[in-house]
């Protein structure tokens, strides 16, 4: 945004370059592949960041951290190709943000974030002026924050400096080069309240009003953002609402209520967005603390929800998905009376969805085999024949439904 007030940008492209931005990474299943593009060294850079063959550094700290991250995800059985994965996340994210009703510019704009100066970028392979603005800005941008954060200022301008004219548009390089000796902008950006400094260059205009139609529709699109933090659980949160739905007609909830369960079921794993991508794509048994640090998801999605005028109503049905009768749930070890007919519902799509979906250490299980299982829990026994019964009654088509939306990746 600093780029923009230097550019003197219009109050109407402030607002379609800060939607880009919010919304840039939202079909992003990891950023593993973008991350190690962005940071991989440039030819003229190998002699300023060596990597050795074995990952280790020859005495640099961006060497050091490049093999770090090599090291981390070498046990990757496939490791998938970075082009396919960049216009992957750019046609889901410019999705997303169309579906939440943000401008052509918004929606341009992030499809466009990997695009380079030099033609040589996806997913078009666009040059120059092709590229739109705010592409240009926000390419620019999150390449300086990436190295800023690892390897400090210097780093960060001087990748800038070795990659105009190839990645970045040399004019606004210029400008963020003139940037070098105001140290305490820099500084605030590794500030606990940057992030709060960030949500408050929000343009004016930016605030949207919706109706029920349109927040089911965000609902949706969240989901959409939240199932694709780890491709393991891909339409998960979609899944869980398809199933809720099911339990809510078979229990006769009024419209109302079915339609707040749904939302509830649609938003109910958004804490996991503050869960680290390697906890949430490990391929086994996860450790104690890994546990612990995955159990603060529900307590995540109520702190996120709960700030949400249009969302706080459901906060605790959803928040909730993982308490049980008996108290033996997490994270508040709720139990009884203090659980109601939604979160109950919910509880039960929820491990239900888990239970029948593949895991990379196991294979899905029948309903019937799900059904036992759910069975033997202190989860609502009163839902779990519900969903019983929405599923006896239409177990072909609704796990057709299902299975087709878990093949559509």
């Amino acid at each position: 945004m600093r780029l923009a007030e230097e550019l003197d940008l219009s109050a109407f492209d402030r607002v379609a370059l800060y939607g880009a931005l919010l919304l840039k990474d939202a079909g992003c299943s990891g950023n593993v592949s973008r991350v190690s593009e962005v940071l991989q060294p440039t030819a003229a850079s190998v002699p300023w960041h060596p990597v050795m063959a074995d990952g280790n550094s020859a005495g640099n700290d961006g060497a050091g951290f490049l093999a770090r991250f090599s090291r981390r995800f070498r046990k990757t059985a496939a490791v998938p190709d970075p082009a396919v994965d960049i216009v992957a996340r750019a046609e889901r994210s410019e999705g997303i943000a169309a579906r939440l009703g943000f401008s052509r510019a918004t929606t341009e704009a992030i499809r466009s974030i990997d695009e380079h100066w030099n033609g040589e970028g996806y997913p078009d392979g666009k040059i120059g002026h092709e590229i739109p603005q705010f592409s240009r800005i926000i390419l620019l941008a999150q390449t300086l924050d990436a190295f800023h954060t690892e390897l400090g200022v210097a780093a960060a301008l001087r990748i800038a400096r070795e990659r105009s004219g190839t990645w970045f548009e040399p004019s606004l390089v210029r400008i963020v080069r003139g940037w070098r000796d105001d140290v305490g902008w820099w500084e605030s950006l590794k500030s606990p309240d940057a992030t709060a400094a960030a949500l408050a260059l929000e343009p004016t205009q930016h605030t949207r009003f919706v109706d029920d139609s349109g927040l089911d529709e965000i609902a949706r699109a969240f989901a959409d953002i939240i199932d694709s933090k780890s491709p393991y659980t891909y339409q998960h949160s979609t899944n869980v609402a398809r199933y809720a739905r099911k339990i809510g007609r078979e229990l006769g909830l009024e419209r109302d209520d079915a339609a707040t369960l749904n939302r509830a079921a649609l938003l109910h794993d958004v804490g996991k967005l503050g869960i680290a991508s390697g906890i949430l794509n490990k391929a086994g048994p996860l450790t104690a603390d890994e546990r612990r640090q995955m159990e603060m998801h529900p307590r995540y999605t109520w702190e996120i929800l709960q700030r949400v005028s249009a969302f706080a109503g459901f906060a605790r049905t959803a928040a909730f998905h993982h308490e049980k009768l008996d108290g033996s749930g997490y994270p508040w070890g709720v139990k009884g009376d203090d659980l109601d007919t939604a979160a109950r519902t919910l509880a039960v799509a929820d491990m239900y969805e888990a239970l029948t979906a593949s895991r990379p250490y196991r294979a899905s299980l029948s309903r019937d085999e799900a059904l036992k299982i759910i069975n033997t829990t202190a989860v609502c026994p009163i839902a779990t024949e519900a969903l019983a019964s929405a599923t006896r009654a239409s177990v072909p088509r609704l796990e057709l439904e299902v299975s087709s939306i878990r093949r559509t990746r």
